[in-house]
């Protein structure tokens, strides 16, 4: 008999951890953390992108700045960015799809609101279009900032002793 061949048992289905968001969610947490400069550079990003995004949108401010909190800010955004937001873009795939992507504007919006949430009130927002152009710019600065930084996908580490070509 080959090897690899059924052998007439009914073949049992993978556990139901190996399946589904969260799954996927904890592999890619282990990515993220397994590459610690990735990590670093994305929080740093995070955090100058929530920071020029206040100072950029009129009707988002901060309550109580002080500047070490920029360090807690880039933290809590990129952790919410690297582990909420994945979550919130599969949830919202269809619509994702169907509306090309404006959806990100509005889980933009989420993570802001989220943040603000969870540091007791430092970002404060006068109205629900001033959160909604905070999430437009969070988008676009981020993926700008990103993008210049070289954190966007494919990020390929070189091994120990690879040579740049010419």
């Amino acid at each position: 008999m080959a090897e690899g061949a059924p052998t007439g048992r009914a073949v049992s289905p993978l556990p139901v951890s190996h399946h589904g968001i969260g799954a996927w969610a904890v592999l890619r947490l282990r990515a993220e953390l397994g590459n610690w400069r990735l990590l670093l550079v994305r929080t740093l990003t995070a955090g100058v992108t929530v920071v020029a995004t206040v100072f950029l949108v009129p009707g988002l401010s901060f309550q109580h700045w002080r500047h070490g909190e920029f360090v807690l800010v880039g933290l809590v955004f990129g952790l919410l960015t690297a582990l909420v937001k994945p979550i919130l873009q599969f949830l919202a795939l269809r619509y994702l799809v169907v509306s090309y992507g404006l959806v990100l504007v509005l889980i933009n919006a989420a993570l802001l609101w989220l943040l603000s949430l969870l540091l007791g009130n430092l970002i404060h927002a006068r109205s629900l279009l001033a959160v909604l152009l905070g999430g437009l710019i969070v988008g676009v600065v981020g993926l700008l900032l990103d993008t210049i930084v070289g954190a966007t996908p494919p990020v390929l580490d070189r091994p120990p002793g690879a040579e740049e070509g010419p």
